[in-house]
């Protein structure tokens, strides 16, 4: 294959005419299963004369054609895949190493490391003997450019075998190449000024956290292997870096912070994961104990002291850490506090880590002040998201002070109240510490509201400290302060006066009407949560259209989840208060809901959608789901108004057929709840409901074949409600029955789907009873499958049962004509089984199923002895002592049914206590 003409061919797909381009993709394409085009796009990879772009196609093509041909399995379903040669194969074995270590381009080495690790998981090391011999080689090369290629001929396959711990591929290669590495590492940190220092000691580190990711070798167990690597690594960490002129940006993604991030998260591995025995999982105590154990009193200390040294150099302005470098300093800090060997070093220093280490991170930062004037919904969006990115500053200052407030509670958590405290009422506190001292409320309200001695003054706390910054001339802190309230009032605060709980609500509902939208809707949410004092729920009765008008304006503008959904609290609790109102307030909600829709319609349409308009679809998306819910919940509360309900329906038909008709999935499940409620509270099924029927049946034939579950309960209504409806249309009863054929046949369904299934035709034969006789065949021969093998779980097994015992009530002469047609004598069998079910215990386990067998069974002995199957004669006269015995057990089964009821209604009442919020009052600090 001339290499000339396919480079020609491959600088022709960057052709701006999309005709042109094409072609080339199509030759290419064509000649990827001619053997010689692996090695050919190797030499022009390798060929530094030909252009650059030219040279990353043809790798990106490389790494594709390798992950998805370079061995293709006899049970593979793409008929188009045609594997690489043996030959290429071996031309790659042999070239690629040394390919690797010529290419100086970064992108192009990334896309043969992948090639790499698609190689080496597949072939190696039956069909890659002399691979770590090469490796090896390279790493002990004197060419920089060679050890370059060592290090990536070493990661990638650690990464390639790292989550198969039953495998000896990771000893052998760690074993051939980490004495090297070592060597490299400790050389390079000697001498930083080396060239491509940080970018080789980026590689050893992350070979060796690979390494150890899922477990621990014996080799890396050693005294003589964790020692080296461990001072290697606290050196890398304590190695001053210089970087004039850079950003801090730039110096996040820089060389030599991504080998400290490697070289921390390392360290950070090994205590965590290995060395800390107190916080060991019995699995792994079983193997690592005695190296926790040394692990915890040798080596952890040493790496906290080095942590320390670096939480004062930042904390003293006299060294720069980046962001994850300050994670795992912080994620460090909080494996320390349980120990009694860390926690006795971290001890002394715990009250400057908090207010020099921990709080900074919580304080208004100039990131924050800009967002607060340009971007409000964005700023708003991190607020919330913040502690759940556990990478964040954020998140790990809360880590830290929730963990030491929790564990080593009657050490430190009055000193950090005293500290916010100070805070907060020294006049000499800048705003945005102020700010961050009321971030440490929130961030502690859970053990605030836990502490016995702190939770009876928490109100006065409140009055003093939180509220008046509710008027403060600082917007952030208004913002900040309303927050305080609402975290604190989630846990219950007893306010000692009226006057105080009238105060704090009047200062709340002043907020509401607050210009800066972040204090509006923290105020929002903080009211809900007071919603639970007489005093405020009464109060808010009054202005209930006012608060329900600021929270839609606030969800329509900031498109927050969490403001439709604290909005169900008030349409719940003003359900009689909101009637006259619920239509219009429906209709907003459901024009936003369709304006949103429309949002992620177009987003997701784009050819090639960018990571923020993906992000963007999600949140949308996220938007919609609390849409629908609260709008679920203001059907709910209307039921009893059919007047309302018919209004209420009108509104939303539009809303349920948009989200069917275009299949969001992530909101399907509340859009079927909607249809739901609308068919049962009106008990009956309008004109225009039933092109939502079609579209439930169009969307179940499109893929959504596991959606069953959900679409049940309406579909039930359906039959139930719109019985003539059915009667007159015959294609909606094949609807029904080919949605449960489908059901019952589909390989990709389980068990728990059939059951749903078998439902679905019980309401099909229970409410078009002596209708559907042309359905019955195909409905019988379905459940007698089931019958030659039987189901493996019992639901499924009576399911199918009750839909026989259905046939028979249905039309018994027909049902034992349709069986005995399959089979003569069948319908023996049938009968055992059922009458196996009603004599063992349990074997009818709900009053449904007693019922329906009582019915069926008395419907049996109405039935004219010429319709009687000859195998069920001799046994006819059984039926009696059945229905007495089913009759028996129908009372207890109704008085288990109610007591289900009753211990599930207990449940909903009961204020469930939060097992977190647990505190070690009585820890003893000499204690592990």
């Amino acid at each position: 294959m001339d290499p000339q003409a396919l480079s020609s061919l491959f600088a022709t797909t960057y052709n701006p005419d999309p005709n042109t381009r094409k072609r080339a993709e199509l030759q290419i394409r064509a000649l990827s299963k001619e053997e010689g085009m692996l090695p050919a796009v190797m030499q022009i990879i390798g060929a530094e004369a030909v252009d650059q772009s030219v040279r990353q196609a043809c790798a990106v093509w490389l790494k594709n054609r390798v992950e998805r041909d370079y061995v293709v399995g006899s049970d593979s379903q793409k008929t188009d895949q045609s594997p690489v040669s043996a030959a290429d194969r071996a031309a790659l074995k042999s070239g690629l190493l040394q390919l690797l270590s010529t290419a100086h381009s970064r992108p192009i080495r990334l896309q043969l490391a992948s090639v790499l690790r698609s190689m080496i998981f597949r072939d190696f090391p039956q069909e890659w003997p002399h691979y770590l011999e090469n490796t090896v080689a390279l790493l002990s090369s004197q060419n920089p450019q060679e050890v370059y290629a060592g290090l990536i001929a070493t990661v990638e396959p650690i990464k390639a075998f790292r989550y198969r711990s039953t495998s000896t591929n990771l000893e052998a290669i760690t074993g051939a190449t980490f004495p090297l590495l070592l060597q490299i590492g400790q050389r390079l940190v000697a001498n930083p000024g080396t060239a491509m220092a940080p970018e080789f000691l980026h590689l050893v580190f992350q070979s060796y956290k690979n390494a150890a990711l899922t477990a621990l070798l014996p080799s890396q167990m050693t005294t003589e292997s964790i020692v080296p690597w461990g001072r290697l690594m606290l050196e890398m960490i304590n190695l001053p870096v210089s970087l004039p002129g850079m950003d801090e940006e730039t110096m996040e993604k820089h060389e030599w912070w991504k080998a400290k991030k490697w070289a921390y998260a390392s360290l950070n591995l090994l205590f965590s994961r290995y060395g800390n025995p107190s916080q060991m999982p019995p699995s792994l105590a079983k193997r690592y104990k005695p190296f926790a154990e040394q692990f915890a009193t040798t080596f952890a200390p040493e790496i906290l002291k080095v942590y320390l040294q670096q939480a004062d150099l930042y904390v003293t302005q006299k060294a720069w850490l980046s962001k994850r470098a300050m994670y795992f300093i912080g994620q460090f800090f909080c494996e320390c506090v349980k120990p009694k060997a860390t926690w006795q070093l971290l001890k002394p220093h715990f009250e400057n880590l908090v207010s020099s280490f921990a709080f900074p991170q919580l304080c208004f930062t100039t990131e924050k002040q800009e967002l607060w004037r340009d971007d409000t919904n964005e700023y708003l969006r991190r607020t919330f998201e913040e502690y759940d990115d556990y990478q964040s500053g954020i998140s790990t200052a809360t880590s830290f002070l929730l963990t030491l407030a929790k564990t080593r509670t009657p050490t430190t958590f009055m000193p950090i109240l005293s500290f916010i405290q100070n805070m907060l009422t020294l006049e000499t506190t800048l705003p945005e510490q102020r700010f961050g001292a009321l971030n440490m409320v929130v961030c502690l309200s859970s053990v605030i509201m836990a502490h016995p001695v702190v939770k009876k003054d928490i109100d006065v706390f409140l009055i003093n400290n939180v509220i008046p910054l509710l008027s403060s001339e600082v917007g952030y802190l208004r913002a900040a302060a309303a927050e305080v309230v609402g975290a604190l009032e989630q846990r219950f605060v007893t306010w000692k006066t009226p006057e105080q709980l009238a105060a704090a609500y009047n200062a709340i509902i002043q907020a509401m009407d607050d210009p800066e939208t972040p204090v509006r809707v923290h105020a929002s949410l903080a009211l809900a949560e007071m919603l639970r004092h007489t005093y405020v729920k009464d109060a808010v009765k009054l202005i209930i259209g006012k608060v329900i008008q600021t929270y839609l304006e606030l969800a329509e503008l900031t498109e927050l989840d969490t403001l439709s959904s604290t909005m169900e609290t008030f349409v719940t609790l003003y359900a009689e208060e909101l009637l006259p109102v619920s239509a219009q307030l429906t209709s907003r909600l459901a024009n936003t809901y369709m304006r949103y829709v429309q949002d992620v319609i177009n987003l997701e349409g784009a050819e090639e959608p960018s990571s923020d308009a993906v992000e963007a679809s999600e949140n949308k998306m996220y938007a919609l789901a609390a849409l629908l819910k609260t709008i679920g919940t203001i059907v709910t509360a209307m039921d009893g108004s059919p007047e309302i309900m018919a209004q209420l329906q009108q509104i939303l038909i539009p809303v349920i057929l948009i989200t069917l008709q275009h299949s969001l999935i992530d909101v399907l499940d509340h859009a079927l709840d909607l249809v739901d409620s609308l068919t049962y509270n009106m008990k009956a099924i309008s004109p225009d409901m039933w092109p939502i029927f079609e579209q439930m049946y169009k969307l179940f034939k499109n893929n959504v074949v596991d959606f069953l579950d959900e679409m049940l309960p309406s579909l039930d209504n359906f039959m139930s409600y719109g019985k003539e409806v059915f009667l007159a249309r015959p294609d909606y009863r094949e609807m029904i029955v080919d949605m449960f054929e489908v059901s019952m046949a589909s390989q990709h369904l389980g068990e728990a789907d059939r059951v749903n299934a078998c439902q679905l035709i019980e309401a099909f034969l229970l409410n078009l009873r002596h209708t559907v006789d042309d359905k019955l065949p195909r409905i019988v021969t379905v459940a007698m499958k089931q019958l030659d093998t039987p189901p493996k779980t019992r639901s499924l097994r009576l399911a199918n049962l009750n839909i026989l015992i259905n046939s028979i009530l249905y039309n018994a002469p027909l049902t034992f004509q349709i069986i005995e047609g399959l089979s003569p004598g069948f319908s023996r069998s049938v009968f055992d089984t059922w009458f196996k079910s009603m004599n063992e215990p349990g074997g009818l386990p709900r009053v449904h199923d007693m019922k329906l067998s009582i019915m069926a069974l008395c419907a049996l002995l109405e039935l004219d002895e010429s319709a009687i199957p000859p195998s069920l004669k001799e046994g006819w006269a059984s039926i009696i002592p059945a229905v007495l015995a089913v009759f028996k057990q129908l009372p207890e089964a109704v008085a288990q049914r109610k007591k289900l009821q009753e211990e599930l209604q207990e449940e909903d009442d009961e204020e469930l206590e939060d097992d977190e919020d647990a505190l070690l009052l009585n820890h003893d600090d000499e204690g592990g």
